[in-house]
Protein backbone atom coordinates (compact mmCIF):
# COMPACT_ATOMS: atom_id res chain seq x y z
CA UNK A 1 0.00 0.00 0.00
CA UNK A 2 1.46 3.37 -1.22
CA UNK A 3 1.97 6.15 1.48
CA UNK A 4 -0.14 9.12 0.11
CA UNK A 5 2.20 12.08 0.63
CA UNK A 6 1.12 15.85 0.06
CA UNK A 7 3.80 18.47 -0.28
CA UNK A 8 3.15 22.13 0.17
CA UNK A 9 5.25 25.08 -0.60
CA UNK A 10 4.95 28.40 -1.49
CA UNK A 11 6.18 27.78 -4.88
CA UNK A 12 3.87 25.70 -6.51
CA UNK A 13 6.13 24.36 -8.99
CA UNK A 14 8.95 23.51 -6.63
CA UNK A 15 6.25 21.61 -4.48
CA UNK A 16 5.53 19.59 -7.64
CA UNK A 17 9.02 19.36 -8.47
CA UNK A 18 10.40 18.29 -5.26
CA UNK A 19 6.69 16.01 -5.13
CA UNK A 20 8.24 14.28 -8.32
CA UNK A 21 11.69 13.78 -6.82
CA UNK A 22 10.74 11.80 -3.43
CA UNK A 23 8.01 9.43 -4.98
CA UNK A 24 11.30 8.45 -8.04
CA UNK A 25 13.92 8.42 -5.35
CA UNK A 26 11.36 5.74 -3.20
CA UNK A 27 10.56 3.91 -5.88
CA UNK A 28 6.79 4.21 -6.39
CA UNK A 29 6.43 3.21 -2.36
CA UNK A 30 5.04 7.06 -2.14
CA UNK A 31 1.94 8.31 -3.54
CA UNK A 32 2.51 12.03 -3.78
CA UNK A 33 0.71 15.55 -5.13
CA UNK A 34 1.89 18.70 -4.78
CA UNK A 35 0.10 22.46 -3.98
CA UNK A 36 0.79 25.65 -2.96
CA UNK A 37 0.01 27.08 0.51
CA UNK A 38 -3.44 28.65 -0.68
CA UNK A 39 -4.91 25.02 -1.74
CA UNK A 40 -3.01 22.66 1.36
CA UNK A 41 -6.10 22.86 2.84
CA UNK A 42 -8.39 22.03 0.07
CA UNK A 43 -6.02 19.57 -1.11
CA UNK A 44 -5.94 17.54 2.50
CA UNK A 45 -9.90 17.92 3.19
CA UNK A 46 -10.35 16.23 -0.65
CA UNK A 47 -7.75 13.69 -0.04
CA UNK A 48 -6.49 13.10 3.36
CA UNK A 49 -2.90 12.31 3.19
CA UNK A 50 -0.62 10.25 5.12
CA UNK A 51 1.80 12.27 5.26
CA UNK A 52 1.80 16.43 4.69
CA UNK A 53 5.24 17.77 4.07
CA UNK A 54 4.99 21.53 4.63
CA UNK A 55 7.29 24.45 4.32
CA UNK A 56 8.46 26.22 6.64
CA UNK A 57 10.21 29.61 6.82
CA UNK A 58 12.40 30.00 9.94
CA UNK A 59 12.77 33.80 8.78
CA UNK A 60 8.93 34.10 9.09
CA UNK A 61 7.84 37.01 11.71
CA UNK A 62 6.00 36.24 14.68
CA UNK A 63 2.20 36.96 13.46
CA UNK A 64 3.03 34.88 10.09
CA UNK A 65 4.20 31.96 12.24
CA UNK A 66 0.97 32.12 14.44
CA UNK A 67 -0.44 31.90 10.92
CA UNK A 68 1.32 28.56 10.33
CA UNK A 69 0.58 27.10 13.18
CA UNK A 70 -3.25 27.88 12.53
CA UNK A 71 -2.90 26.34 9.51
CA UNK A 72 -1.91 23.40 10.49
CA UNK A 73 -4.29 23.40 13.71
CA UNK A 74 -7.57 23.24 10.80
CA UNK A 75 -4.81 20.65 8.68
CA UNK A 76 -5.63 18.01 11.58
CA UNK A 77 -9.44 19.09 11.98
CA UNK A 78 -10.03 18.16 8.38
CA UNK A 79 -7.39 15.24 8.28
CA UNK A 80 -6.84 14.40 11.85
CA UNK A 81 -4.96 10.68 11.04
CA UNK A 82 -2.14 12.82 8.83
CA UNK A 83 1.61 13.57 10.10
CA UNK A 84 3.12 16.66 9.23
CA UNK A 85 6.79 16.83 8.47
CA UNK A 86 8.07 20.34 7.90
CA UNK A 87 10.17 21.07 5.04
CA UNK A 88 12.62 23.70 6.45
CA UNK A 89 15.68 25.81 5.00
CA UNK A 90 17.16 25.81 8.58
CA UNK A 91 15.82 25.27 12.59
CA UNK A 92 16.72 25.95 15.47
CA UNK A 93 16.41 24.46 19.43
CA UNK A 94 13.22 27.08 20.15
CA UNK A 95 11.68 26.23 16.71
CA UNK A 96 12.23 22.22 17.04
CA UNK A 97 10.12 22.66 20.43
CA UNK A 98 7.53 24.94 18.46
CA UNK A 99 7.52 22.32 15.78
CA UNK A 100 6.53 19.62 18.27
CA UNK A 101 3.98 21.69 20.25
CA UNK A 102 2.06 22.22 17.34
CA UNK A 103 1.54 18.37 16.56
CA UNK A 104 4.34 18.05 13.75
CA UNK A 105 6.16 14.57 13.48
CA UNK A 106 9.44 16.34 12.27
CA UNK A 107 11.79 18.25 10.27
CA UNK A 108 13.78 17.77 7.16
CA UNK A 109 15.97 20.17 5.72
CA UNK A 110 14.84 21.23 2.29
CA UNK A 111 18.80 21.39 1.16
CA UNK A 112 18.87 17.77 1.77
CA UNK A 113 18.65 14.91 -0.79
CA UNK A 114 15.40 13.59 -2.27
CA UNK A 115 16.12 9.93 -1.35
CA UNK A 116 16.24 11.45 2.52
CA UNK A 117 13.37 13.43 2.08
CA UNK A 118 11.79 10.36 1.23
CA UNK A 119 13.17 8.01 4.35
CA UNK A 120 11.72 10.63 6.06
CA UNK A 121 8.04 10.80 5.05
CA UNK A 122 8.65 6.73 5.86
CA UNK A 123 9.71 7.15 8.85
CA UNK A 124 7.10 9.57 10.19
CA UNK A 125 4.44 7.58 8.42
CA UNK A 126 5.63 4.40 10.48
CA UNK A 127 4.64 6.62 13.96
CA UNK A 128 8.29 7.35 14.54
CA UNK A 129 9.36 11.22 14.83
CA UNK A 130 11.98 12.97 12.35
CA UNK A 131 14.21 15.02 14.65
CA UNK A 132 18.00 15.28 14.44
CA UNK A 133 18.46 13.57 18.19
CA UNK A 134 21.36 16.17 19.47
CA UNK A 135 19.25 18.89 18.17
CA UNK A 136 16.24 17.77 19.90
CA UNK A 137 17.97 16.59 23.24
CA UNK A 138 19.32 20.11 23.62
CA UNK A 139 15.81 21.65 22.76
CA UNK A 140 14.00 20.07 25.31
CA UNK A 141 16.70 20.31 27.85
CA UNK A 142 16.41 24.30 26.70
CA UNK A 143 12.66 23.95 26.74
CA UNK A 144 12.81 22.26 30.19
CA UNK A 145 15.26 24.46 32.03
CA UNK A 146 13.22 27.60 30.70
CA UNK A 147 10.26 26.26 32.01
CA UNK A 148 10.73 25.44 36.24
CA UNK A 149 8.13 22.86 37.36
CA UNK A 150 6.11 22.70 40.72
CA UNK A 151 7.29 19.84 42.33
CA UNK A 152 3.56 19.36 43.52
CA UNK A 153 2.44 19.24 40.03
CA UNK A 154 5.04 16.81 38.90
CA UNK A 155 4.75 14.15 41.85
CA UNK A 156 1.14 14.44 40.72
CA UNK A 157 1.67 13.34 37.29
CA UNK A 158 4.57 10.77 38.14
CA UNK A 159 2.30 8.85 40.09
CA UNK A 160 -0.43 7.97 37.12
CA UNK A 161 3.12 6.20 35.46
CA UNK A 162 4.13 2.90 36.33
CA UNK A 163 8.40 2.51 37.36
CA UNK A 164 8.48 1.03 33.69
CA UNK A 165 6.31 3.54 31.88
CA UNK A 166 8.36 6.10 33.61
CA UNK A 167 11.46 4.24 32.67
CA UNK A 168 10.41 3.71 28.90
CA UNK A 169 9.57 7.99 28.78
CA UNK A 170 13.26 8.61 29.70
CA UNK A 171 14.61 6.70 27.41
CA UNK A 172 12.60 8.27 25.02
CA UNK A 173 14.27 11.39 26.49
CA UNK A 174 17.57 10.10 25.18
CA UNK A 175 16.17 10.09 21.30
CA UNK A 176 15.78 5.94 21.24
CA UNK A 177 13.91 4.60 18.82
CA UNK A 178 11.21 2.19 20.26
CA UNK A 179 13.64 -0.64 18.36
CA UNK A 180 16.52 0.59 20.94
CA UNK A 181 14.22 0.84 23.76
CA UNK A 182 13.07 -2.63 23.43
CA UNK A 183 16.91 -3.53 22.85
CA UNK A 184 17.79 -1.99 26.26
CA UNK A 185 14.98 -3.24 28.25
CA UNK A 186 15.13 -6.95 26.93
CA UNK A 187 11.25 -6.38 25.52
CA UNK A 188 9.74 -7.09 22.27
CA UNK A 189 8.53 -3.75 20.12
CA UNK A 190 4.49 -4.72 20.61
CA UNK A 191 5.48 -4.55 24.84
CA UNK A 192 7.18 -0.43 24.22
CA UNK A 193 4.02 0.39 21.59
CA UNK A 194 1.47 -0.89 24.80
CA UNK A 195 3.62 1.06 27.08
CA UNK A 196 3.82 4.17 24.62
CA UNK A 197 0.13 3.84 24.07
CA UNK A 198 -0.74 3.76 28.16
CA UNK A 199 1.79 6.83 28.93
CA UNK A 200 0.13 8.92 26.17
CA UNK A 201 -3.55 7.76 27.66
CA UNK A 202 -2.85 8.80 31.03
CA UNK A 203 -0.51 12.05 30.12
CA UNK A 204 -3.32 12.93 27.78
CA UNK A 205 -1.03 13.62 25.08
CA UNK A 206 -0.83 12.57 21.60
CA UNK A 207 2.63 12.15 20.84
CA UNK A 208 5.92 10.75 21.42
CA UNK A 209 8.21 13.82 22.32
CA UNK A 210 4.90 15.80 23.46
CA UNK A 211 4.45 13.37 25.69
CA UNK A 212 8.13 14.15 26.83
CA UNK A 213 7.46 17.18 27.03
CA UNK A 214 5.03 16.86 30.05
CA UNK A 215 5.92 17.68 33.11
CA UNK A 216 6.36 14.04 34.56
CA UNK A 217 9.92 13.67 32.78
CA UNK A 218 11.34 16.61 34.39
CA UNK A 219 10.88 15.15 37.47
CA UNK A 220 14.10 12.70 37.94
CA UNK A 221 16.02 15.46 39.49
CA UNK A 222 17.96 13.35 41.91
CA UNK A 223 19.45 10.21 41.39
CA UNK A 224 16.43 8.75 43.76
CA UNK A 225 14.21 9.63 42.50
CA UNK A 226 15.66 8.03 38.67
CA UNK A 227 14.70 5.16 37.55
CA UNK A 228 17.42 2.39 38.82
CA UNK A 229 19.14 1.95 34.86
CA UNK A 230 19.10 4.80 33.85
CA UNK A 231 21.70 7.10 36.94
CA UNK A 232 24.85 6.76 34.53
CA UNK A 233 24.61 8.60 31.60
CA UNK A 234 21.62 9.25 29.56
CA UNK A 235 19.06 11.98 29.71
CA UNK A 236 17.47 11.25 33.29
CA UNK A 237 20.44 11.27 34.74
CA UNK A 238 22.25 14.47 33.69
Amino acid sequence: MKIRLLVACRDEHKARTLCSQIVQADDGRVAGEATDMDGVLRAAAITPPDVLLLQYTHSLDETTRNGAWQVLSRIFRVSGNTRVLLLCDTYTQRSIVGFIQNGASGCVLSSSEPSLHAKAVRTVHQGEAWFGRTELLEALRSQMDADPVVASDVLDEQELLTVREREILALIGSAMSNKEIARQLRISDHTVKTHLHHIYVKLEKSGRYKAFLSKAVAAPSSPSAIPRGLQQGGFAGS
